[in-house]
């Protein structure tokens, strides 16, 4: 009874390391080789003790009807091929559908991603790819105000109120030092301190007010798709990760469902041979199986995309990508959320994106305004001596200032912003609840475009195997 139970605890955890949604965080992509569960070591035992009765027990049996251990050792070759042939060919379609991420060999037909070499699809069509995901993502999930309006401009200018105080003080002396350095040694330390204890005073304000202006004119001054796109084609390893973590089983199922129809399709083989050995039967069965292979997996992932009950509803048939919208969801807000839609990446495009110049145009106004306030009554005798354009000149020294240290600035900030946004968890529910039609959009277009490829490299390994077949078993 204790064997009993540790063995059955042996099977309930490896089935639960095999299920754990966890493991796709941290195995990449499916491995070729895994060590053999319950099922395939029950199966192997069957097929080997079998294999060892036909040779050594039933052997003279087989002889007195025209069966050698040759022809036993040859038929029973013929699953174990077809077999280890499909899994194979199915696992290395799918791992070239993501790699390499540059394109490997000596000559590269232009415009595609093949010659003499290889680029793995998506990284080769990355731009389309993140275009199609961005459409996805901004249409269906998320739109830009929805995600600034979780931002607290008061918290922010909280938060970056300790860090202005030394920037402010070290903007004012550099301008003043560059534009007027006679003028600013001449001024009375008291009087050089009230102008920077003043701004520094009024910074949080300022802050705040420029931080709840740019939020209600976010879609003026941020373009949300340029920014995802950008990121996702500059790093085609994210892209390639979006879609490996969040296909990780249905990947996984794919090369796995590959040694279980090669082991069906090679006894159909054996059965066939037997009754009928002619050697071209070898390579045309194995184009079949290559192509049939490949298909049949494609299909059970992403059709039928609407549940379809059978028998009462006791049985639904469903693409497994589908049927796991609710761990799809969770992994994705996690991935976009930390690698694409983070405030780390936020914050940088923001200012530097192509709407940037609406957004120091903003900052400028805010910024001039507040050199007004901190000139106060100093003003006017400013404007006399030194005149209203070296005036304006010096605040849009310390608006530009001010802007070039944005970057630096705000990092102070990810985190608040992060925790303000919280897009994981927005992101969760917005596709957890997603239509069918438009969750199967999130992985389908990888395949899609390029199933025939894939399919197609089934058919021709197939031919290349049947081939080594026909020449090893002879005719």
């Amino acid at each position: 009874s204790e064997s009993r139970a540790a063995l059955s605890s042996f099977i309930q955890s490896a089935v639960a390391r095999r299920h754990d949604p966890r493991a796709a965080q941290y195995g990449g992509f499916p491995p070729l080789l895994v060590p053999p569960g319950p099922l395939l070591i029950l199966v192997l035992s069957v097929f080997g003790g079998l294999l060892a009765c036909c040779l050594t027990v039933w052997a003279p049996w087989l002889e007195r009807r025209g069966v050698s251990s040759e022809d036993v050792l040859k038929y029973a070759s013929i699953p174990v091929v077809s077999t280890l042939f499909t899994y194979c060919h199915i696992w290395a379609a799918l791992y070239m559908t993501f790699y390499p991420l540059d394109f490997w060999g000596c000559w590269q037909i232009p415009g595609t991603n093949c010659g003499c070499g290889w680029q793995g699809i998506v990284p080769s069509k990355s731009e389309k790819m993140a275009r199609t995901s961005v459409h996805l993502m901004t249409t269906k999930l998320i739109s830009v105000g929805e995600v600034f309006a979780r931002i607290d401009p008061g918290i922010v200018a909280e938060e970056l109120d300790p860090v202005l105080h030394s920037t402010l003080t070290h903007i004012i002396h550099e301008v003043a030092m560059q534009e007027e350095p006679e003028l600013w040694l001449a001024l009375p330390a008291a009087v050089k301190n009230e102008l920077i204890l003043k701004a520094r005073e009024d910074a949080p304000i300022v802050i705040e007010a420029m931080m709840a202006d740019v939020k209600s004119n976010i879609q003026t001054v941020f373009d949300l798709s340029d920014m995802v796109a950008s990121t996702l084609i500059r790093d085609p390893s994210l892209l390639n990760q979006m879609f490996i973590e969040c296909g990780y089983w249905e990947l996984k199922f794919i090369r796995d469902c590959g040694a279980y129809m090669g082991a069906v399709f090679g006894f159909v083989q054996v059965v066939l041979w037997i009754f009928w050995s002619e050697g071209w039967m070898l390579p045309t069965f194995g184009f079949v199986v290559g192509l049939l292979s490949n298909w049949l997996a494609l299909k059970m992932i992403f059709e039928p995309v609407e549940p379809v009950p059978i028998f009462g509803g006791r049985i639904v048939l469903q693409g497994l990508f589908l049927k796991r919208q609710r761990e799809v969801s969770v992994e994705y807000g996690r991935l976009v959320a930390g690698k694409v839609l983070s405030s780390k990446n936020l914050i940088p495009a923001i200012i530097t994106g192509p709407c940037s110049d609406k957004l120091f145009e903003l900052i400028h106004n805010h910024v001039q305004g507040a050199c007004d306030r901190y000139a106060g009554l100093s003003r006017p005798m400013i404007r006399l001596f030194k005149g209203p354009d070296k005036y304006n000149h010096c605040k849009r020294m310390v608006g530009e200032r001010l802007i070039a240290s944005l970057s630096d600035t705000m990092r102070h900030v990810e985190r608040q912003m992060d925790t303000a946004m919280d897009l994981e968890s927005l992101l969760r529910e917005k596709l957890s609840t997603l239509p069918c039609a438009d969750f199967e959009g999130l992985l389908h277009p990888v395949f899609q475009e390029d199933e025939w490829k894939l399919v197609l490299m089934g058919g021709v390994l197939g031919v290349v195997v049947g081939m080594m077949q026909w020449y090893a078993l002879g005719s």
